[in-house]
């Protein structure tokens, strides 16, 4: 990188912040009063349970620091982190945090959290989420001010550190964070943190060419962390104003948006590598424009509804098989055509699956698609939306019990929650019956001593598994509130 683009970079770090860090008392949860009274056949009560024990006997304790985070991994029968070695089952490498916590993938229960209390009256839910946000900003921000977490660090809580493995890159997907948590306690960590992070994530600011990765370099551009850079720089440029931000996240969601074929208009999973994923667009791309679709909101700037709506429609002309009566997992960006991987991995098979179990993250994010359709048709009322919401619902409606055999909670959250949309969005019951039905049986299924396990039988409540993304959409079904929590749908 030459001298006037590492400038840029540093006078777009370091111009003057805007933030003020909130008053402590302000980081408290303010309890609706009165809350109201959960139904007979309510979830709360099950929610609250798992919360409870979460919050009290799930903290960091096995180190000479005790903190107030929360374990990512306990054992359902013993209420404490497993006394064996144990390596998630759901992930790759040690992105579970096996031995601490993870706040990264700790986010939809920390959003839960406050949204039990708001419905229960109790703010002891919330005021334990806020104190693992404390612990977790007292140890685990760099010199820097990079947070320390994500798909390569995370908390080890015997050790007291922050541990980071593979590389120890700063990563984060495939969601973006709840930003509204961090700012409201301390506004100017949060704004140096994003700040910082778009700096090192961008290997060419001037065209938006962006790494997953914090080195710098050119390397994999993967759509989706694309798409939490441009919605975390929408998010700040909604509480700041400054135009820099909006202006650089729209030349980052370009950057993507201009890798699609010429006669497809099918965007690209990752442009930079000459890998597999440099050939194909996957339903990863519904991530992407989620966050664009997000972006748009907080910014008013139509552009990314824009680039957002043209992906995903080109993915549903091209990707349905009439034959199969599902999507395809991937799709060759300059032709259309169905292409299929020659074994499992952490790439689509070939048709984009609902509960599929290969390792995670992954580039199929089908649930995605499914809520994308929504948005946009919601936005749009085009024919095409329509017709995706009522295709991925009938693929939930037709999947076999099989198939949810090793379900993860995530999985049921995100089916519900998109079914109970779809359900609003078409004015059909039928959806939001069959999310009753699906949150029933996760309901059934996954509790154990009081805990939700992170998918039936496995003995274990897991961060990475998604328990949080499933208290979100239950919590839906009660209020009839999106379950995201963080802004917009997940």
């Amino acid at each position: 990188m030459n001298g006037i683009r590492c400038l840029a970079l540093v006078i777009f770090v370091l111009m003057p912040t805007v933030a003020r860090a909130h008053d402590a008392s302000e980081a408290q949860a303010a309890p609706v009063s009165p809350p109201p009274q959960p139904a007979e056949n309510s979830y709360l009560p099950r929610i609250e349970t798992h919360l409870r024990r979460l919050t009290t006997s799930g903290l960091d304790v096995y180190g000479p620091k005790r903190t107030a985070m929360w374990m990512a991994v306990i054992d359902t029968r013993t209420g404490r982190h497993p006394e064996f070695e144990h390596t998630p089952r759901r992930v790759y490498r040690k992105i579970g945090a096996p031995r601490g916590c993870s706040l990264y993938w700790d986010q939809p229960m920390i959003v839960a959290a406050h949204r039990l209390s708001r419905l229960t009256g109790k703010p002891e839910y919330a005021a334990a989420a806020d104190r693992y946000l404390r612990d977790f900003l007292a140890a685990c921000v760099d010199r820097g001010g990079m947070f320390q977490w994500g798909n390569h660090c995370y908390y080890d809580a015997f050790e007291d550190k922050a541990a980071p493995f593979s590389g120890g890159h700063h990563e984060l997907r495939p969601h973006a964070p709840a930003w509204e948590l961090f700012w409201r306690h301390d506004a100017a960590v949060c704004e140096r943190y994003l700040r910082v992070m778009a700096a090192r994530h961008l290997y060419d600011p001037e065209t938006g060419a962006f790494n997953r990765h914090d080195d710098g370099k050119r390397g994999h551009a993967f759509i989706e962390s694309g798409g939490v850079l441009v919605e975390s720089l929408a998010w700040l440029y909604a509480k700041t104003r400054d135009r820099d931000l909006l202006d650089l996240a729209l030349r980052i969601a370009r950057y993507s948006y201009g890798h699609r074929g010429e006669t497809t208009g099918l965007v690209v999973n990752e442009p930079d590598f000459g890998r597999w994923d440099s050939k194909v667009s996957t339903t990863e791309v519904a991530v992407w424009a989620n966050s664009l679709l997000r972006a748009a909101a907080s910014t008013g700037e139509e552009e990314f509804s824009r680039m957002a709506r043209d992906a995903v429609a080109a993915y549903l002309r091209f990707g349905y098989d009439e034959r199969a009566e599902k999507y395809f997992g991937q799709l060759s960006v300059a032709d259309g055509r169905a292409v299929a991987a020659s074994r499992t991995g952490y790439w689509p098979r070939k048709h984009a699956e609902i509960w599929n179990p290969d390792q995670w993250p992954t580039h199929d994010y089908p649930l995605a698609m499914a809520d994308a359709c929504v948005t946009l048709h919601r936005r749009t009322g085009d024919e095409v939306f329509r017709e995706g919401i009522r295709r991925w619902a009938d693929i939930i409606r037709r999947s076999p019990p099989a198939e949810r055999a090793s379900a993860y909670a995530e999985q049921y959250g995100r089916c519900i929650a998109f079914l109970a949309r779809a359900s609003r969005a078409l004015d059909d019951p039928r959806y939001l019956t069959l999310a009753r039905q699906l949150a029933d049986e996760a309901v059934a299924r996954l509790p154990e001593n009081g805990w939700f396990q992170g998918s039936p039988g496995s003995h274990l409540y897991e961060a990475v598994d998604g328990v949080g993304y499933l208290f979100l959409a239950l919590i839906e079904l009660e209020t009839g509130d999106s379950a995201a929590g963080w802004g917009g749908e997940f």
